[in-house]
């Protein structure tokens, strides 16, 4: 299972269409894929594939992720049924869902901080993992990069992407050493949101950005048809096959289904971290079943994590 994050600190660059895409076009090609909306805005899901949240009573994608739900991540996806998918493929969706916004608090009290999607995923079914990061360098992003085997980053070719492509670059860098993991491949950089033919400076920003030592991949040119896509709920690749943007995410998906994981797998999940309150939980489950008198209630006093019965 190959797992690539889409990511981009800035906002307004294409992310989410590049994620929805991507995915779609190697659903095309005949891989299982899944696509994690990642970001709590919620666009892939919503305004780009016209799926629902799931309902806050419902197992989640943000219940998962704080271990408040702890079943098999193919309880948490849905099918997109309106997608064109080749033979043996698959195009599934892990939806945003209501409790996202709150999650950068509650991650961050997590004792090894950065895991938690990569346990949620690590015993999927899937060929390919698109993951449409939130536009922040914040505890979210920082899971899917630890999960990821390599990463794309739309930019537009202006100065202000060199400058976040540098920060984001030291930020990588600096997840790769914190948790000790192999480094994050860089499939490339995807230029989007411009208009044809390039300005001089847009030209000059480009050139700047070929210097970066990373590849460019196919350009993805502004262009009304991605939104008439998302307006229908479906991926452009559907929608407008014959169109630049539908070849251009053909073109990303080809080398993305060529590129090697081995070249950069990531680590596996540590083993699940002590948790006192969970052990204590489990002491005084026991103690209530099997003890009798005043040993029963011994570790009433002690701090133990509620779970319902």
């Amino acid at each position: 299972m190959q797992i690539t994050s889409v990511v981009n600190q800035k906002g307004g660059v294409g992310k989410t269409a590049l994620s929805v895409g991507a995915a779609a076009a190697l659903a095309e090609r005949g891989r299982r894929v899944l696509l994690i909306d990642l970001d709590p805005q919620g666009h892939a899901t919503t305004e780009m594939l016209g799926l629902p949240e799931p309902p806050p009573e419902a197992p989640s994608l943000a219940k998962a992720l704080t271990k408040a739900w702890r079943g098999p991540v193919e309880e948490l996806v849905v099918s997109h049924p309106r997608c064109n998918v080749g033979r043996g493929g698959a195009f599934d969706v892990l939806p945003t869902s209501p409790g996202m916004f709150d999650l950068v608090r509650r991650l961050d009290q997590f004792r090894v901080p950065g895991w938690q999607l990569a346990r949620v995923i690590q015993f999927a079914g899937y060929d390919h993992v698109v993951i449409d990061c939130p536009p922040a360098l914040d505890v979210l992003t920082n899971n899917a990069l630890v999960a990821s085997h390599g990463v794309l980053i739309p930019v537009q070719p202006d100065r202000t992407s060199i400058r976040a492509l540098r920060l984001m670059r030291e930020q990588i860098s600096y997840l790769e050493s914190a948790v000790g993991r192999p480094p994050v491949t860089y499939y490339g950089l995807v230029p989007g949101l411009y208009r044809r033919p390039l300005s001089a400076y847009a030209a000059a920003a480009l050139r700047e950005l070929q210097n970066m030592g990373i590849p460019v991949l196919a350009h993805v040119p502004l262009g009304v048809v991605v939104n008439e896509a998302g307006s229908r709920g479906v991926p452009v690749t559907t929608f407008a096959p014959e169109t630049a943007q539908a070849a251009a995410f053909h073109e990303i998906a080809r080398v993305l289904d060529t590129a090697t994981a081995a070249e950069a797998t990531p680590p596996n999940p540590p083993e699940q971290d002590f948790v006192f309150e969970d052990f204590i939980a489990d002491v005084s489950s026991a103690r209530s079943a099997n003890d009798s008198g005043s040993r029963r209630r011994l570790y009433d006093l002690l701090p133990k994590r509620h779970r319902p019965n």
